[in-house]
């Protein structure tokens, strides 16, 4: 009971390192930003809840890029485990000292926001209590959902990374390219590692915990920019939202993962990553040479497939979905370049994998000479 305690203590601890590690990007954003918590304030005001969003994407993005190399040299976990203990307290010495000035400013906004609407956000916080039940005490027994667990037991136990089968147990003689730059749960195994946690509570209940939250909060970014500080219809909107998550629960939905599959990485793909990306394209309708959004953008691009593999071909397809109405809404051709550059990230772990089901790109858990 007390180390189920400590799982859900540690999703608070999931949000402290995403928010660090956006403001390693953002520091300070000034601007003027609705999807904030709390009213518009004039340009010194800084988005906690879109610096939370990019530091999501950031963080699993230098985690890749820890992992891979010591894949490619066959290192151990707890190797990798060093490092990155290493770079999440760079991270957050760097976040914390370009986030000082500003953070106070937003975060008394954001409490003059909530006290004067306290009740919506009761409600908000009660829909996500009761999604949170839902998941908890749901059975979930797809492939995935043990993968997801078993890679994490897996590595822990081997002190690999991502050299045995969870399934079966055996030595594999190459890294499987559909896990090699998805290295969502290799996170996870560090992150158990770090805290000496066990698997299955960090990944059904911290991790779960964490997609909701996160899922919920894009949600509420996107009822900003729909609603702008209107919170009775912001909360309509959360609510018809949930209410279709838990009711329209199919494998053709996003609701599956959210309700069954919620610490997998497609989880946070379907429900944060799309859209996000939405919630981006919003905001280049208001202006479309907004910078930030375009980096927002090529960051989500960039980070997205370290979830799930999936991203490789989703998140191209929805960027490609979104742009197009954009040049025509806005007639600016400039939009077009930018796409495809965003969209590169995912094009190329495409054809990556394409290459490997060839047999042409394979990496090997052991030197070849």
């Amino acid at each position: 009971m007390i180390q189920a305690a400590a799982a859900v203590g540690l999703i608070a601890l999931n949000f402290i390192l995403y928010f660090l590690f956006g403001s390693v990007l953002t520091g300070a954003w000034r601007r003027n930003s609705k999807d904030a918590i709390g009213a518009d304030s004039g340009n010194k005001s800084m988005s906690l809840t879109e610096t939370v969003f990019a530091g999501l994407f950031f963080y699993y993005l230098l985690f890749a890029l820890c992992c891979i190399p010591v894949m490619l040299r066959w290192r151990p976990l707890h190797v990798l485990t060093s490092i990155w203990l290493f770079v999440v307290i760079i991270a957050a010495i760097i976040g914390a000292i370009r986030a000082r000035k500003s953070f106070f400013i937003a975060y008394k906004r954001a409490s003059d926001f909530l006290c004067r609407h306290a009740l919506a956000f009761l409600f908000i916080a009660l829909l996500m209590v009761a999604f949170a039940a839902v998941v908890l005490f749901s059975y979930q027994f797809t492939l995935d959902a043990s993968y997801y667990v078993g890679s994490v037991t897996t590595a822990l136990r081997t002190d690999t990374v991502n050299m045995y089968d969870p399934f079966t147990g055996n030595w594999l003689d190459h890294y499987e390219m559909r896990y090699f730059f998805a290295t969502f749960p290799m996170n996870d195994a560090v992150m158990c590692s770090l805290l000496h946690i066990h698997p299955l509570l960090w990944c059904k209940i911290t991790m779960a915990g964490t997609a909701i939250i996160m899922t919920v909060m894009v949600l509420y970014m996107l009822g900003r920019r729909l609603f702008d500080t209107d919170m009775r219809k912001i909360t309509v909107f959360i609510l018809f939202a949930v209410i279709a998550n838990f009711f329209m629960i199919t494998i053709y939905t996003t609701s599956a993962f959210l309700t069954t599959r919620t610490y997998e990485g497609k989880c946070l793909l379907a429900n944060v990553v799309l859209p996000g990306i939405f919630y981006i394209y919003m905001r280049l309708l208001e202006d479309v040479k907004d910078k930030r959004a375009w980096l927002l953008l090529f960051l989500v691009a960039i980070g997205s497939p370290v979830l799930s593999s999936s991203a490789n071909m989703l998140v191209p397809a929805m960027i490609g979905v979104t742009i197009l109405p954009l040049v025509v809404l806005r007639r600016d051709l400039t939009v077009i370049p930018k796409a495809l550059v965003c969209m590169l990230p995912g094009i190329a772990l495409t054809l990556i994998y394409i290459l490997y089901v060839k047999n042409i790109v394979v990496f090997y858990t052991y030197p070849t000479g």
